[in-house]
This record gives C-alpha cells, structure tokens and sequence, in this order.
C-alpha cells in the first residue's frame, strides 16, 4: 500500500494555540499556528510590489524569505493601523511547515486577522482582483473596537503599564485588568480602581448629593433639586428662573443633558427624556436634577491621587458652512476627517446626527437640510463631551493657581485615584472667586484618553502620570520576587519559605507545585490550566513572594503567565524548560544542575586516584603508578565515552560565583537551599524599593498600600 501524502494548499494555516504569557516562542502572550508554504511557489519579490503598496513601511528593511514577509505583515496588521503596542514575533520550524508565535492583545482578532493576510497572500497569487482589502481590515478594526481593548482610556492604560514595563494582564473572570503581581498589584478598568473607595466612587454618580456637598463647602456651583414628577421639576424650574439645565441624576457623559431651557414645555420634554431613556436602558429611574444655567466654555480638570494634573477646553460639535451643504452633509464631510476615526486612538468621536441634535437645531431655526453660509459656524450640540463630537483644547498651563487649590481641596475629600472635576468658565485663567465660574459634577473613573490626544494644545500623559502614582518610578515596583524552576520539591520549598519567614514572620508566601496552589504551606486549589494556577497565585493582593515550577507540559501547553523571574533554578532542564533562562530578571540568580564532561586532567587525576586506591586494597607490589607523563600522552580509544559529571552552579549576570560537584548521594535539596541562603533575605525584600529610601514619593502611600 503507498503511502499517502497530504499535500496543503499554499498559504495553509492551522495549529492555532493562544498563550495568555510567556512560552517557548516569546516571553508574552503570543498567538501561535503553523504555516505552509509551497517551497516551488512564488517568492518575495512577487508580492512586494503589492505589499508595499498597502504597507510602505516595509519598504527598508523588506525581508528576503517569504515566511518572514508573512510574519512581518502580520505584525503590521495587528497594530490595526493605530499603532497599538505589539512589537514582538518569532519563527521556527515544524518539519515541513513553519511555526510562527506573534505577541497580540486579543485571540478572536488575532486568529481573524492571521485569516486574512493568508487570505490576501493567496489572492495575490491567484491574481484575485476581487479580494477587498480595504472592507476587511476595516472589518478588523471594528472587531477591535468592540473589545474589552478598544476602549480609548483602558488602552492607553494598558499601553501606559507596557511602556514603562508594567506587567499588566486581563482578567476575564472579572471583567478587568491587573497591573503587577501579589501585594504590588493594581486591578481595575478604566480609571477605577480597587483602592477606590466604593462610597466615594458611588457618590460622584449621584449629582444633586455632590451639589449639596459642594454647596456646603461654599464651592460655586449651580442650585437646583432632583425631581421625580413631572410637576415638581416644572414648578422647581420656575422658581430658579429660567434658563434651567434638566439632566438625569445618575447620568455620565453628558447623555441626557439638556441646556439652555427657556420654557416649561422644554422642561417637561427633557424630563420624559430622561425618563424614557432609563426604561429602555433597563435601569430605574433615579430622577431629574434641574438646576440654574450657568453659560462659560466647558472644562474638564483632572486630579490624580489628589494633586492637579491637566485641564482641558471642550467645544461642542459644530460644523462650519460652505454655502452649498446642507447641515447633514458638512457632519458627514467633518466625520470623514483622519482625527475622528473614533477608534481607540483617535482624538474626536464621530458626530451623530440624533433626536437631540435635531431639537437643539430646531431652537436655532434650522434642520439637518440647512444650508449654512459660507463661514457660518453652526452648533451642533447643548453639551460639549468629546464622547459627543466635542472639540478638545488642551489648557494645562493656563488655569490659574486658585483654581488648581479649589479642585485639590474637593479631591481630598475622596478615596478617589482619578477625579474628573467639570466646570464652566469664561476664563480658566482667572480664579473662581471672580464669578463666572461654577462646578457642573465631579466624574470618578474620567476618560482620560483626550488629554493624550487632544484635537488642539500639546499632549500630557496622564496614562503615564497615572502609572507613575500607582507604581512610582523606580521599573519594578509592579513586581515581588518570583522563584521558578522544574524540578522543585515539597521539602525545598518548604525550607525557602522557613527561611523567608524568619525575615518576615507575618509574610504571604505562595507557591506552585505538583498538586496545585498553596498558600503560607496549606492546599489552596488545582486547576487543570497551568497558567490559570499561576494567575491565581499572583492575583493574591497580600502575596509577598511567590515560587513555581514550570515544567515542560506546563510550558508548551499553557505557557508561563508571568514574565519574569528573580530567582531560577533548573535540574537536567530539557529544552523547553530552559526558557525560563531567557526570562531570567537582570541581576537575577540561576541556580543550575547539570551533567559536564570531564577534562582530560580531570581523567588524569582520577585514574591516579583510582590506581592508589587499589595498590592500598591489594597491597600488591605489581600494581605500579604509571608516570603522568605517560598518562597524558596516553589517548582514548575511540569507542570510549567521555566521562562525565554533575555539577551545580550558581550564576549573577553570566558570572559564575559558585561551582560544585554532586556526588552519589548527596542531597540535591540542602545543596541548592545552602548556596541560595545567603541571597533569600535580599530576594524577599528585592522590590521594596521605598523602604530604603528616606524622601518617598509625596502622592505615592507606600507604607498603607505595601508593607505590612
């Protein structure tokens, strides 16, 4: 019978695996699947034309091999043209095919985007004029912008944490994102975190209370009730005067907010609003908050841990007019402009042409078919959220000094990492006791993407402001020490955290081994995934140090989780478990058994020892020394294996500081726990950098957060 060959069509991809850390390809979350290539197919110069037309970037330094090409584009395209942070490929074999391993954010857009270069590849070989390149990348970005990633604020977290080196992983089981591991962690999404307080937080929703507590501190800020009939809010409304501001108490983003009402019909329309909009959101009604307009451009000023951090200038939407579009037709022609892309990267959203905007219109005596004068600028919306179609103008160094002492003096009043505080102002550089000035609401967890970005003024890194607070700005705070190796035993690591614990006797230690995850020596529990054990391990908030074997199932199987280690030590490591070397922390300690031939002197020595021993046992004057210098003329014969043997070593930055021979019956356990002794103190304490340090960070509250 012939053997029958499977032969794949060219471009084929299959194999996919998903690692959500590091693993035998990369040191991060990587997508992985194998690749066929036919080896009597077109090379690299028969797409580059086409490819650099798509992607010119790659124009100097276009690869000479068809997979690199392959891999190269990929990685262009996971970036989705916003040029996301994911950098890193690698390509090796698998027989016939080859494996290619890229870092990616999501794993349904990875393999979909993995999909469509080998679609595009073959198109181009097939010469498939038909193939719509454009319609699928778009198609790829809007599957990126709907998930938990295409978020502007969440990104630029992220890619705030990877930039400065932060470990940051998703949670999926929570719905959120961890930066760092054990007691060093931060968990949230978008600017809340889990060190928020959860009344504050609550409280900054809640509109007509933060009025009545701005009130209170004798901050400016608009008066008015939260209603829940129609005639209360009508009668309310005449008794402030008008014009009012109707707005839903428990709103955010400026949805549902009507300005500039003149007239009890308006306020009866913006209540039912409001109202209609809670019940086909699904959510109760809370009520109305109508309050006195106060006219002044709209501003968003940002606190972090308290101290001012940014401010920013928003405009409402307007379009300006040309003198032969109509209203419609200029949203239409300012949405196709670059900087309102509106994905997780661009600094304006679209412009929607909604019920709102209609109304706001109609008051202006105009319709979506108006056609504007050449010149005539044209306001679009009542609110003046970037969410909204708003402009945004950076103003950081233009409020004035009183105004940054008035929103940290209301920030301090919150357990609230990140605090959007909202006013309206004639001039932000004169202070608010001038008049003109008034407080709308205070927003926990505020976008902050748009003062990244914004469409005028230079940027300020808040994403990076805020991580500096978190994690301070020494690389590693993020971190504890982590202990990893493949052959670790009960008793070893049971000596360690003896060890740790005379250090630190309320210390958190945790550790991975054979039958699962425990925690301070007891059981805690076994997944079957080893890297869900290894995320359950770091997710631990009190963790102080953790210590986990990676074997070599683990490792190709489910990858590592997390990147880095401090400590590693490795016994007759096979290939795979030998990555856990290349992830080795600098300054790091590897501690490794392994097999070593024997020298030629060595061999020498030996039998010298050998031939004395036996002339001592026999007492035989036949047994004579032969003379070194035969012995070393004296060659092999050629069958003969080298000798061998098995040493332990310790290394600091390719340094060998230690070398030992095991012997048959040594304790492989107290030799490894007896040359890492004098280093356990300092990897215990490795990353509590502040405790050092006379003159901490003023915003940074290490003693409460950290050390217990």
């Amino acid at each position: 019978m012939e053997e029958v060959i499977v032969q794949h069509p060219d471009f084929h991809i299959h194999k996919f695996y998903a690692y959500t850390g590091p693993n035998y390809y990369l040191d991060r979350q990587a997508m992985v699947f194998n690749l066929y290539l036919d080896p009597d197919g077109a090379g690299v110069e028969f797409y580059k034309n086409q490819v650099l037309e798509k992607f010119p970037e790659l124009e100097n330094d276009f690869p000479t091999r068809l997979v690199e090409l392959f891999a190269k584009v990929l990685s262009v395209v996971f970036k989705m043209d916003m040029n996301l942070f994911v950098r890193r490929y690698d390509i090796s074999r698998d027989g016939e095919e080859w494996v290619i391993a890229l870092e990616h954010l999501d794993d349904y857009l990875a393999k979909e985007a993995i999909y469509f270069v080998s679609d595009w590849f073959v198109a181009m070989t097939q010469a498939n004029d038909e193939f719509d390149f454009t319609g699928e990348f778009e198609r790829l970005q809007e599957i990126f912008n709907s998930t938990i990633f295409g978020g502007p604020t969440i990104y630029s977290l992220i890619e705030g944490g990877i930039k400065r080196k932060i470990n940051v992983h998703y949670l999926y089981e929570e719905n959120q994102f961890q930066w760092g591991y054990g007691k060093k962690q931060i968990r949230g999404r978008s600017t809340i975190f889990h060190i928020d307080g959860i009344k504050d937080t609550e409280f900054t929703s809640y509109k007509d209370m933060v009025g009545e507590f701005l009130e209170m501190c004798n901050f400016p800020t608009p008066s008015g009730k939260n209603c829940f009939e129609e005639e209360e809010i009508v009668a309310e409304a005449l008794k402030l005067g008008f014009p009012v501001v109707v707005k839903p108490v428990a709103g955010h983003k400026g949805q549902g907010v009507t300005t500039g009402i003149e007239s009890e019909e308006e306020v009866k329309k913006a209540f039912n609003n409001i109202i209609k909009a809670a019940e086909n959101e699904g959510v109760a009604f809370e009520g109305a908050l109508v309050q006195q307009q106060i006219y002044g451009y709209d501003h968003r000023i940002l606190t972090i841990g308290g101290k001012y951090a940014a401010a920013l200038k928003r405009i409402p939407a307007y379009v300006m007019g040309d003198g032969t579009s109509t209203i419609a037709e200029l949203i239409e022609i300012e949405n196709s402009r670059e900087i309102r892309i509106d994905n997780a990267r661009s600094p304006l959203a679209k412009i929607v042409l909604d019920d709102d905007m209609k109304d706001f219109l109609t008051l202006q005596e105009k319709t979506a078919e108006t056609v504007p004068a050449a010149g005539e600028e044209v306001v679009l919306r009542r609110v003046a959220n970037i969410s909204a179609g708003g402009v945004s103008i950076n103003v950081t160094n233009d409020i004035h000094p009183d105004n940054i002492r008035m929103v940290e003096n209301i920030a301090k009043f919150l357990q609230v990492t990140v605090l959007g505080i909202d006013v309206l102002a004639a001039d932000i550089a004169k202070p608010w006791t001038e008049g003109n000035f008034g407080i709308i609401e205070i927003n926990a967890g505020p976008g902050v993407f748009m003062h990244l970005a914004p469409a005028e003024g230079g940027t300020v890194d808040i994403p990076g402001k805020i991580m500096e607070h978190l994690f301070g700005k020494f690389e590693g705070f993020d971190r504890i020490p982590i202990i990893t190796g493949n052959k670790l035993t009960d008793k070893l690591i049971t000596k360690i955290n003896n060890k740790f614990r005379q250090y630190k006797e309320n210390a958190e230690l945790g550790s991975l081994r054979e039958t699962g995850v425990y925690f301070n020596e007891h059981f805690f529990t076994n997944n079957e995934r080893h890297d869900e054990n290894c995320k359950i391990l770091l997710r631990n908030p009190k963790l102080d140090c953790a210590i986990i074997n990676h074997t070599r199932n683990d490792i190709h199987d489910y990858g590592m989780w997390h990147q880095g280690s401090d400590v590693v030590i490795l016994e007759h490591a096979n290939f795979a478990e030998r990555v856990q070397k290349r992830d080795l922390l600098p300054g790091g300690i590897l501690i490794e058994i392994r097999d070593v031939e024997v020298s030629d002197i060595e061999t020498i020595a030996n039998l010298k020892r050998e031939i004395a021993q036996l002339k001592r046992q026999l007492n035989s004057e036949e047994i004579t020394e032969m003379p070194s210098e035969e012995l070393s003329q004296e060659e092999p014969a050629a069958e003969t294996e080298k000798e061998t043997k098995t040493i332990l070593t310790l290394t600091v930055n390719d340094d060998e500081l230690e070398r030992i021979t095991i012997n048959d019956g040594d304790n492989l356990d107290e030799l490894i726990f007896e040359v890492l002794k004098p280093y356990l103190k300092e990897i215990l304490f490795k990353y509590d950098y502040y405790l050092k340090l006379q003159n901490k960070p003023e915003n940074l509250s290490i003693d409460n957060q950290f050390v217990k």
